[in-house]
Formats: structure tokens, C-alpha cells, sequence
């Protein structure tokens, strides 16, 4: 198996990278944490006005940036002179890839509205591109598109919490997603065990754990944690060959 075409479910991933403190979420302070720690991360992808993939999890920017106005209003270069709390900008998706190296990124695809470009855009990005990655999305649309557009990398579909989903809802979306042709699923903790019976075993990533106790659970469906809030020491003790320790 080449480092392109890799089993996701054999590493851990930080959540919007490992930040915390001083260190915002989807920062490149972020993913050089997880870096130094060894571990890999999710994060959140968005187009600036002018079609550039940038790593942020809200439309908006008042949470992180304090200003108004939805990030998609703003071009890469406007982009570079508003600032996370802690003085950087917002990163740019081929930053962040450079920072992570090798270790495994999750990159999820945040769809507003049909019809967005973010698919093609982040395809003809990663294309070529050295390292372990993949992409996913809860948009089941372009989760269809990125399998045709994608074809040297894992394609995964994030699936809800079961609670909101109900069981019966789970288990055809997952049906859906191996019709379309997913490399594996990323759902939701409460979802995982219905995702598990029914994946037919489709390599999974679940999310989000916050609480140590959460990955007995992960462990039991053979899942990779996708945490925050927590160390990354604390997600050692079983490892697979090849990936960080789950």
C-alpha cells in the first residue's frame, strides 16, 4: 500500500488539529502540534472569494476572527490580513499540508449551498501532492463527485449522530455511500456501532472524542479517534502497523 492509498482507520487525528490555550483551532500553530506530537489531524476546508481552499471550520468569521462577514466574501488576499486569536491568518489548505508532511490529514469539505466548486477546487489541489490525506464530507453530493474526481486517495462520507439520524436512516446512508463507491466512513460516536455493522468492513474514523473514556469504544469497532481536548499520550496503546497509536 503506497502512502497515497493508506488505511485510515490506523491513525489518530487531532480535531481542527491539536490546539488549546494560545493555540486556536485550525491554526498552523495547531497542526505543528499535532506534528511535533506525532499524531495526525482533521480540519475544515472553505473557498476564499477567488476559489482558494483555506483550513476553517465556520462560514463566518466572528467566532475566530472577531469580524464580520462569511469568509467566502473575502479573496486570499483580503484573507491574509484577518487574524485568528492568536496573530496569524487564516491558513491556506496547501500550508497546512506542508506542515503536516506525512502524517495523515483528514480534509473536510464544509458545502453551504449546491452547486459549490470547494470538490474540483481541493482535487485539482491535493493532486499530485506528496503525503498522506483524504477527503470528506458530510454533502453527500460531492461526497459522489470527489469519488469520480479523486481516485489516488481515501474518500469517506461523515455520517450524523444517531440520535438526530435515527438507526434505520444510518444504515442507508451507508448503503448509499458503497454504492457510490467510498473508501471508508467517519461516523459520528453515537453512530459508529450501526455504521459498523453495515459497513461491510469499510475502514472507519469517528468523531469527536473529548473524554478518554470515548476511545474504549473506538477501540471496540476498531474506529480511529478523531479528539481534542485531551492528550495525545492518552491515545496510545494500540497501534496497527504503519499508523499512530489508536
Amino acid at each position: 500500500m503506497n502512502d497515497q492509498i493508506f488505511d485510515v482507520s490506523a491513525f489518530a487525528y487531532a480535531h481542527r488539529g491539536l490546539w488549546g490555550g494560545r493555540v486556536p483551532e485550525n491554526s498552523l500553530a495547531a497542526f505543528h502540534s499535532a506534528r511535533s506530537n506525532g499524531v495526525g489531524a482533521e480540519l475544515d476546508v472553505r473557498l476564499s472569494a477567488d476559489g482558494v481552499p483555506h483550513v476553517f471550520h465556520d462560514a463566518v468569521l466572528q467566532r475566530m476572527c472577531g469580524i464580520a462577514g462569511a469568509l467566502d466574501s473575502f479573496t486570499a488576499k483580503e484573507l491574509e490580513t484577518v487574524f485568528l486569536p492568536n496573530g496569524f491568518p487564516i491558513p491556506k489548505l496547501e500550508d497546512v499540508l506542508a506542515v503536516m508532511d506525512n502524517l495523515p490529514v483528514l480534509i473536510e469539505l464544509k458545502i453551504d449551498a449546491p452547486g459549490e466548486e470547494l470538490a474540483e477546487r481541493v482535487a485539482g489541489l491535493i493532486e499530485g501532492h506528496p503525503g498522506r490525506m483524504t477527503v470528506m464530507s458530510f454533502d453527500e453530493p460531492t461526497v459522489a463527485r470527489l469519488c469520480q474526481l479523486v481516485t489516488d486517495r481515501p474518500v469517506g462520507l461523515l455520517i450524523g449522530p444517531e440520535l438526530l439520524l435515527g438507526a434505520d436512516a444510518v444504515r442507508q446512508t451507508v448503503a448509499r455511500s458503497r454504492a457510490m463507491g467510498c473508501d471508508y466512513l467517519a461516523p459520528h460516536l453515537t453512530s459508529l456501532a450501526t455504521v459498523n455493522d453495515a459497513a461491510g468492513g469499510l475502514p472507519l474514523v469517528t468523531w469527536t472524542l473529548r473524554d478518554p473514556a470515548d476511545l474504549e469504544l473506538a477501540r471496540k469497532h476498531a474506529a480511529a479517534p478523531i479528539f481534542e481536548g485531551f492528550s495525545p499520550s492518552l491515545v496510545s496503546g494500540l497501534a496497527k502497523p504503519g499508523g499512530t497509536p489508536i
